[in-house]
């Protein structure tokens, strides 16, 4: 999956779940000062993503994650391992 397909994803997710406008969710947006959101919707989000991408963000990456740009780092690098251990295999 491309970055950009990432970003798409994590913004629909983002506007569906907590009803944010599209605009607001761009790269640099902070989660918590910017978009509003808490430690409970972190969870919902990372549900979402779980569901979206097949992927389990674990907490301890989750309790890192500030920007729009850190959740798709973080998925990003999460598809990388994936598709390095299918290779593997």
């Amino acid at each position: 999956m491309r970055r950009s397909e990432i970003f798409d994803q994590i913004r629909k997710i983002l506007c569906k779940e907590f009803a944010l406008d599209e605009e607001l969710v761009v790269p640099d947006a902070r989660l918590q000062e910017d978009l509003d959101l808490d430690s409970l919707d972190a969870v919902v989000l990372a549900m979402s993503l779980e569901q979206v991408t097949g992927l389990v963000v674990e907490e301890e990456r989750l309790k890192r994650i500030r920007t729009v740009k850190d959740i798709a780092d973080v998925v990003e690098q999460l598809f990388e391992r994936e598709q390095a251990h299918i290779a593997r295999s």
